[in-house]
């Protein structure tokens, strides 16, 4: 729409009136006859300036369509045009042949393009962190304990350190300051208050299957919370532990204390003593000898197990020709580990199709099969887990609607651009009626479609076109054909690349464009390596679209063939190569060829379009400030004139006055 410019008159008076002969001194003529055409000629370049910016915003819109278009079926292409490939999406089923549900033993993830196919799992034991806790403190989480002295701590792995203790530090503050140092040594503390005058330190490992290695350093800080102490565990596991073991003597044990006094103290044995007898008799003959921080038990593996708390070393002496203690395995001396040890540190331990043994370092297992990830969360040695990697139908079933719903939305737009008035003229919505360029993509997108639906490629998967050039989708055959056809699906939408014989093999990814048909004369050597590739088969040199590395045939970059790749095991001959390119690929490069926001026609519309508008638009400037400048100069010179009139007015009355009175007449 035009709008009409213009420039301000001020508050000059129109002198029209005031003439001198036929000449008529007048500033409405003089803005109309010298300042207007300028103006006019400003509108002019306005409504153009408008019309190019109309245009330009809907090229952009037709841009951005085409480019929505392009997206969509980037991710049905053979290899991802764009985003991700929909058709190497995959999905994982778990079933459970035990009595513990698949869902309570593992999760899964599977990466993109990982291999289809079933794999059984077993998990035997599951990863876990070490977990130790101190004896049971008898003051309450705040109360100052009354220790000092200094232990060291730390993860395998990580960076060991020392933590100093006074004696005015309670539970929860020996617990703070282990957790000031956990980003070093990959343990954490807490506390358990049993009530106003009980708590427990709780010392627990940030990472699974990694080992707490810690100790007293100065004082027995560690050992006087009953946190670790000296362990001496025998090798020798007696079938039952109420069963004589025929063992008798005497041994001495040393490294306890009654009260603060180190006292060591003897054990008697008969030939008849079971494991169980020889256990409590330690224990009867430390808390004989006032003794309270050494106490044996049979541990996990059924063997003797003594330790003590007091801080210092356990020596273990068999009495003269005694052999009890050697009898059961036992070592003279015993080191120093965690005394109330909740959990160990331990890997995961699984088999996968049929392999045992298997161990991992933690619960997240990302390598024992390409593309797989399991979280194990439980472990069932009875319960063995089938996993079924499988195509995600439903990711590509929803990227086939996406490109449904992208193609409806491009037709409505050009239908908005073609549509007309009843009188037949272009509709006030139709800003690119009768563009050519809006045309030909139209065209082009509607023949890669139509020649695909004639041919029932895609009317197969039960998509079609409507009575209004719409697409629509049958979803229960879609779902149908996508789970019973998986591949056939593929080849609609994505590239497909044959040979007629086995010895040349299409290799790696096809990233090519190609369609057609390529006869490809093969030559090679005694050791069969490829001497010249010929295309066609009956030129006389060899080909520059191909490239020769051993046996890898490859389309060079920059020719028509660039992206597809053969294997060749055959000793020479003539081999007849089949490109055909699904409604994706074609579809890609149709919509980059007029979206493409870099190389794309419709860019360049728009691209000259803003160009021209620049020059427009210092062409308006320019007429504009002239048609001001001009005015603002008619406006000072009439103002002169004004006044210059005014001036002579009142001279002439003067005059006229002078004259009356000498003469009595002006005449």
């Amino acid at each position: 729409m035009s709008t009409v410019s213009s420039v301000s008159t001020g508050s000059a008076i129109d002198v029209s009136g005031l003439t001198k002969g036929s000449y008529t001194v007048s500033l409405a003529e003089a803005v109309t006859t010298k300042v207007q055409p300028y103006l006019d000629r400003a509108d002019a370049v306005k409504t153009e300036i408008n019309t190019n910016s109309t245009s330009i915003l809907a090229y952009g819109s037709m841009q951005s369509l085409l480019l929505s278009l392009q997206s969509a079926v980037g991710n049905l292409a053979t290899e991802a045009l764009s985003g991700s490939n929909s058709f190497n999406s995959r999905t994982a089923s778990l079933a459970s042949s035990g009595s513990t549900a698949a869902s309570s033993i593992m999760s899964v993830s599977v990466a993109s393009g990982t291999s289809t196919g079933s794999h059984v799992v077993t998990v035997d034991q599951l990863a876990t962190a070490e977990v130790d806790t101190s004896a049971t403190q008898t003051v309450s989480s705040t109360t100052a304990l009354g220790y000092t002295g200094s232990f060291v701590l730390g993860e395998s792995g990580m960076t060991a350190q020392t933590i100093t203790v006074t004696s005015t530090m309670s539970v929860t503050d020996i617990v703070a300051a282990i957790n000031g140092y956990s980003n070093y040594t990959g343990v954490s503390a807490s506390v358990v208050s049993v009530d106003s005058s009980h708590s427990v330190m709780i010392l627990s490992g940030v990472d699974t299957d990694q080992a707490i290695s810690m100790s007293d350093v100065s004082g027995n800080v560690l050992s006087s919370m009953g946190v670790v102490g000296s362990t001496v565990s025998g090798t020798v596991a007696p079938a039952s532990t109420t069963t004589a073991l025929g063992l008798s003597g005497s041994f001495t044990i040393a490294g306890g204390t009654s009260g603060t006094t180190a006292t060591a103290f003897s054990v008697s044995v008969a030939s008849t003593a079971t494991l169980s007898q020889i256990v409590g008799a330690i224990n009867s003959a430390a808390t004989a000898a006032g003794v309270t921080n050494v106490f044996a038990t049979i541990n996990s593996s059924g063997e003797l197990s003594i330790t003590t708390t007091s801080g210092n070393q356990l020596v273990l002496t068999d009495g003269t020709g005694d052999t009890v203690l050697s009898g059961l395995g036992v070592a003279t001396s015993g080191s120093t580990s965690a005394v109330n040890q909740i959990y160990s540190a331990k890997p995961a331990i699984l088999s996968v199709d049929g392999v045992s043994g298997i161990q991992r370092s933690t619960n997240l297992v990302t390598d024992v099969v390409s593309g797989l990830t399991m979280n194990l969360t439980a472990a069932d040695s009875s319960s063995p887990i089938t996993l079924t990697i499988k195509p995600d139908t439903a990711t590509v079933a929803t990227a086939i609607s996406s490109f449904v719903t992208a193609y409806n939305t491009w037709e409505n737009f050009v239908a908005a651009n073609e549509a007309t008035t009843s009188s037949g003229t272009a509709a006030s919505s139709a800003v690119l009626f009768g563009n050519q360029t809006l045309r030909d993509a139209s065209l082009s997108v509607d023949s890669t479609l139509t020649g695909l639906i004639r041919d029932n490629s895609l009317a197969g998967l039960g998509i079609s076109l409507n009575g209004n050039n719409m697409l629509t989708i049958n979803s229960t055959t879609l779902s149908t054909q996508l789970s019973s056809n998986f591949s056939g699906a593929l080849d609609v939408f994505g590239a497909v690349v044959t040979t007629s014989s086995s010895t040349l093999q299409p290799y790696g990814s096809n990233y090519s464009t190609y369609s057609g048909t390529i006869d490809m004369k093969i030559t090679t050597d005694s050791s069969g390596n490829v001497t010249g590739v010929y295309v066609p088969s009956t030129s006389s040199t060899t080909s520059t679209d191909f490239t020769v590395s051993g046996n890898v045939i490859s389309g060079a970059s920059g020719s028509v063939y660039s992206g597809m790749s053969f294997q060749y095991s055959g000793s020479g001959g003539t081999v007849t190569i089949t490109s055909t390119q699904g409604v994706a690929a074609q579809l890609y490069q149709v919509t980059n060829n007029y979206g493409n926001s870099v190389t794309g026609s419709v860019q360049s519309l728009i691209s000259s379009l803003q160009s021209e508008n620049l020059t427009l638009s210092t062409q308006y400037n320019t007429d504009m400030d002239f048609a001001n400048n001009y005015a603002s100069y008619l406006l000072s010179w009439y103002s002169t004139i004004e006044t210059q009139i005014n001036t002579y007015g009142q001279t002439s009355a003067v005059m006229s006055e002078l004259l009356t009175a000498q003469y009595g007449s002006t005449s």
